[in-house]
């Protein structure tokens, strides 16, 4: 079994980079023949549909990164509350997981190795709220309910992506 813990966080690069931070770590964890892209590499490829902040909108993200056949990667909404109480539906593989942070609005993580309601995490706004192009990431322990519950109010729904098994 991979330890994906041991895999260096990647640290975003701004404050609207996180899904670029998220996807590169990823790529590196999953591989399997995928790109071995960097953060600017891959705002360069996806450059073109992020709006005037460079943030990604997830609604986009999940129209795009499964279209891209170098990714081979899978998407889908959750709805929230279907996970109170238990985990999320990931499997071995590192998962990227768009939600709204309790703080700071629409954010991404790579979660992996889940334990019961507890998740690693790769964090890559740390530290928090640290400086452009000075972040580390961060490989962190979290709750389910960080992602599910703990901003309910504000998000009823997540978006994971996943490794594409290949039939």
């Amino acid at each position: 079994m991979t330890s994906y813990a041991s895999i260096p966080p990647v640290g975003q690069i701004d404050g609207m980079s996180c899904w670029a931070a998220c996807l590169a770590w990823w790529l590196k964890a999953v591989g399997d023949g995928r790109p071995n892209w960097n953060q600017l590499k891959i705002i360069s490829e996806y450059d073109k549909y992020t709006d005037a902040d460079g943030g990604f909108p997830p609604t986009k993200i999940l129209e795009v990164w499964p279209a891209d056949s170098r990714l081979r990667i899978s998407g889908g909404v959750f709805k929230s509350q279907h996970y109170w109480g238990r985990g999320l539906p990931i499997g071995d593989k590192p998962v990227m997981i768009a939600f709204r942070h309790p703080q700071a609005g629409t954010h991404m993580n790579v979660v992996f190795g889940q334990r019961g309601r507890i998740v690693k995490a790769m964090e890559p706004y740390h530290p928090f709220p640290g400086q452009d192009g000075k972040r580390t990431g961060q490989i962190l322990d979290r709750s389910v309910d960080f992602y599910v519950k703990d901003n309910y109010d504000k998000s009823r729904e997540i978006i994971l992506f996943w490794p594409t098994v290949a039939m």
